[in-house]
């Protein structure tokens, strides 16, 4: 009798430790996939000249890890031409429903495990075509910037990377760098990774028509690069 038992728990203890190393395996196996998120305007889209969405850098990184076999998933629902980083900061206070899954995006950030943002490009140049581009105005786009970030750490915690701006229209370079000086210092407080990519804006191979902002598919292919190299590689 006490054999049989002794066989009896063998078996459990063997049944159980088996379905504890394949629980372990099928986590380990999705956890190594990555979900990848973008939030952001036009920059984050790849917008043209055209005003049509091209490859944007988030395309790129999604088409490395597809070719890696790493990508879990892909969302960039909440990345809109002329988005304004207030009404990015409403979509988080309302929890705001994806255009295409219908997923909340606090749900969409909850499952992310990579967070690109793009914003402040388009929300700029459209303000500098009827004013100028005020002291208050930088405050504000920084305040709003500071509050999107803690508002995602006190949340989640998830690899970030911020893309810095650049001139565009009536916004000037004195003003981006201006901008991109205190970006990179929020960023750093909110232990995101931040991009500049400034300095592309003086390379005219990254441009598609010189009277639009947007840069083409070469910029987005080098903006892609570095933030692999940054969490990747």
């Amino acid at each position: 009798m006490k054999i049989k038992l002794k066989r009896r728990y063998k078996l459990l203890l063997i049944i159980l430790i088996g379905g504890a190393i394949t629980f372990l395996i099928n986590t380990t196996s999705v956890k190594s996939k990555i979900d990848l998120v973008s939030i952001g305007d036009g920059l984050s889209l790849g917008m043209t000249p055209y005003n049509v969405a091209g490859n944007s850098f988030n395309d790129y990184i999604k088409e490395y890890l597809e070719k890696k076999n790493k990508l879990g998933s892909f969302n960039n629902e909440f990345s809109e031409s002329h988005l304004r980083i207030h009404e990015l900061n409403d979509y988080l206070e309302d929890n705001t429903l994806g255009r295409f899954t219908r997923l909340p995006i606090k749900q969409v950030l909850a499952k992310a495990d990579v967070i690109t943002i793009a914003i402040g490009i388009d929300e700029l140049a459209d303000i500098s075509l009827y004013e100028e581009i005020s002291t208050k105005i930088i405050e504000d786009y920084l305040l709003e910037m500071e509050t999107l970030l803690k508002t995602i750490r006190e949340f989640y915690d998830k690899e970030i990377v911020i893309i810095s701006l650049y001139p565009a229209y009536n916004f000037e370079r004195k003003d981006a760098v201006e901008i991109n000086q205190v970006l990179s210092k929020i960023a750093a407080e909110y232990n995101a990774k931040y991009l500049d990519i400034i300095a592309y804006s003086l390379n005219e191979s990254y441009f598609l028509d010189k009277t639009s902002y947007y840069m083409n598919y070469l910029a987005h292919k080098r903006i892609a690069s570095e933030i692999i190299n940054m969490l990747f590689e």
